[in-house]
This record gives C-alpha cells, structure tokens and sequence, in this order.
C-alpha cells in the first residue's frame, strides 16, 4: 500500500472542501477589516484592544500580508476569532508530484540521451520517461525535488 499516496488524495479532498472559501473578500481588501466591520468594531476600537494606536491598525489593515503570524493571532483574537494560516495548492497535490515526477524523469532521460547520442544510441520513447516517471512515483517521492 502507497501511504504517499493515500495521504496526497485525502490532503487533496480536504482543500477541496476549503478551496471555494478562500477568495471570500476581494483580493485587494483586508480580511481584519472586513471583520472588524462585520463585528461592528471601530479601528479605535480594535487599537484598545490590542495595544495599538489606531493609526497602526490602519496600517495593519493595509499591509496585512507583511505582519508577523504572531500579530495575526493577536489581532484575530482579540475579534474571538482563530487566525490559520493555509497554503492552498493551484492544482491538486497529486497533479504538482506528477509533473515533478515527469520533470525529473526528464531530466534524468536527457542526461541519458547525452551520452547516448556520443555513442550514436539515443533513446526518444515517451514509454520511457513514463515508465521512469511511474519508478520515480513508486520509490522515495523526496528524490524527485532534487
């Protein structure tokens, strides 16, 4: 049994799920904003709450993508809210570990190749590179990042 394998597909139903949550708010807007608003809370407000002054939390809201997870904590809490961070793939895990199997493979097939085409021997098949691509797959999947 392939654990690799059954942990990338049950990985993969999860951020299913999430997926269509995420881009819930406009890309240029700030998620403590629009739940500061939703809450009702003023900036001022939130500044008492978390020992800032309210020209900061303007800041904050504008620069949310560069402050510390210990500040997005901070300020989530202090809306009793959980603050989690998620890396939400492009494309499935298991579609990102095969193209980088197919790259690896290759890679591998052309350093083959270059040393086969000296020796007037080159080897072109795409059963090839899928049959190494299938290799690469089934051993230890932390080869294929190298």
């Amino acid at each position: 049994m392939d654990t690799g394998k059954i942990q990338i597909r049950t990985l993969d139903k999860k951020i299913s799920l999430i997926k269509p949550f995420v881009p819930v708010i406009p890309a240029k807007q700030s998620w403590i904003k629009t739940i500061r608003e939703a809450l009702g809370m003023s900036a001022r407000q939130l500044a008492a709450k978390i020992g800032v002054s309210q020209a900061r939390v303007a800041y904050m809201e504008k620069n949310e993508r560069n402050l510390k997870i210990s500040t997005l904590e901070k300020i989530a809490k202090s809306m009793d809210c959980a603050f989690v961070p998620l890396f939400i793939p492009n494309e499935s895990l298991e579609a990102t570990v095969q193209k980088q199997a197919e790259r690896k493979a290759a890679q591998m097939l052309r350093s083959v190749n270059q040393n086969m085409a000296l020796e007037n021997q080159l080897s072109d098949s795409s059963e090839i590179l899928s049959d190494m691509t299938q290799e690469l797959l089934s051993g230890n999947r932390k080869k294929i990042w190298d």
